[in-house]
Order: structure tokens, then sequence, then C-alpha cells
């Protein structure tokens, strides 16, 4: 799922400030915990994590990788680059990790590896899952110098609104709203977008103001709000 990348020009001018994998607080627990006490879904969610590799380490994750007999791998090149893939869905969880290693041919650009955990719901036991995977991955394949990107989707409707939500966020995460956006556009399905900021997370984008938490606001079908929270990188992608 990817949504119109409004602000991507933004971040041109960012810079992410990185710290240690022992943070105070998980974001995609945090955000799913806001959600589910609240008695809603979480439809959706999504965890990133990215890092520059040396050349010399290419081969030992690729081999590494390899080793793991319940991914299905894949790979494609083209003038630019070649692209690993690998792959594999806990069918009883459904939660879906996959990592890519994307090599480039010119000799002047790093390596990447990226590691994705998704899923389309949330429960006690999905979050024992991610956290189990979640922490093994970091462990095994990044150092600190990675960086991770958490966002999830629900819906809103009724009586409840996305006020609500946010204040919810604002309570639990010690929230501090930086800015609001609204999209006057009439043919665009974002209509709200807010950026906060909490202490609790130790990756942040600095700007004018620090800024690591961000909610977009969807219409939806009548009567209901489509809801994406997270940390603004990733939302452009989601």
């Amino acid at each position: 799922m990817r949504i119109i990348a409004f602000i991507s020009s933004i971040f041109l001018l960012m810079s992410m400030n990185t710290a240690a994998f022992a943070q105070q607080s998980e974001e995609l627990t945090d955000l799913a915990s806001v959600v589910t006490d609240s008695s809603l879904n979480v439809d959706s969610w999504q965890v990133t994590i990215k890092e520059s590799i040396h050349e010399d380490e290419i081969d030992h994750i690729l081999e590494n990788l390899q080793r793991k007999n319940s991914y299905k791998v894949s790979s494609a090149e083209d003038e630019k680059t070649v692209k690993y893939n690998f792959e594999r869905v806990q069918k009883d969880t459904g939660v879906s990790e996959s990592f890519n290693v994307v090599i480039p041919k010119n000799p002047v650009h790093k390596a990447e590896l990226i590691a994705v955990l998704q899923g389309k719901n949330w429960d006690d036991s999905t979050s024992d899952v991610y956290l189990n995977r979640i922490n093994a991955i970091q462990s095994n394949y990044f150092t600190k110098k990675s960086t991770k990107f958490a966002c999830l989707m629900t819906e809103v409707s009724g009586k409840m609104k996305d006020g609500y939500i946010f204040d919810k966020l604002k309570q639990k995460l010690n929230l501090s709203v930086t800015k609001t956006q609204t999209d006057n556009n009439e043919d665009s399905s974002v209509k709200k977008i807010v950026y906060g900021y909490t202490p609790l997370w130790e990756q942040e984008i600095s700007t004018e103001e620090p800024m690591n938490l961000q909610m977009v606001v969807h219409d939806s079908a009548q009567d209901s709000t489509r809801l994406t929270i997270g940390t603004p990188i990733l939302i452009n992608e989601y």
C-alpha cells in the first residue's frame, strides 16, 4: 500500500538522528496499544529497518540469509543495481518477513540492506511474534547506525473522530503537536496531516523542531475515517 508522496520534497532538507537499539519505548507496539485500547482494529502494519553496508559485508549477509531454508529467494538486475530478495510468511500468525539486499553497480554508492516485517492484524500473539523477530533481526543483521520506521492503519467511524485517537496518542506518548496541514484538494483522499514529537522514541527527524510521529487522516467510506499513523518517512511509502 502506498499513499501519495505529498511531502517527499521536505525530506531532502531533513537529517535523521539515530540512537542505539536500546530504546525507552517501541514504536509499533506503542501505536498498536493506543489503537487497540481504543477498541479499534489495526487493519495493517509495517516496520522497515534500513542500513548501508560495506562491499565486504555483502557475501556474509547473503550466505546467512541463504542458509535460512524457510525463505523464498529471488533476484533481479537492471542497468543500475542487482537486488536479492528473501521472503517468508508465518501462516499461523500472518506475519510476513522479507530482506532486500540492493547492490549498486556504481562503486561510488554503498549497498543497502532492508528488512521489512508486516501484517494485517494485531493481537497479543502477533505482538509476541513481532517483538521476537524484530529483536532477532536487529541483533543479527543490523548495527546502531540503522534506521527503523513503523506504520499502521486503522479506521474510526460513528461518533469517534480522529481527534480522539490523537488525544490518546498525546496521553500515552507524552506527544506534543509540532505542525498540522490541511489538504483542500477535492480530488485528494488526504484531508489532514498532523505531525508530533514524543521523547519516548529515540529516532527523530530534525527540521525547525524535532519530529518523529505523523498521523494522516483520509476520507474513507461514509461516516468513517481512515488513519495512517507512524513515523513520517515510512508513511510516504505505505
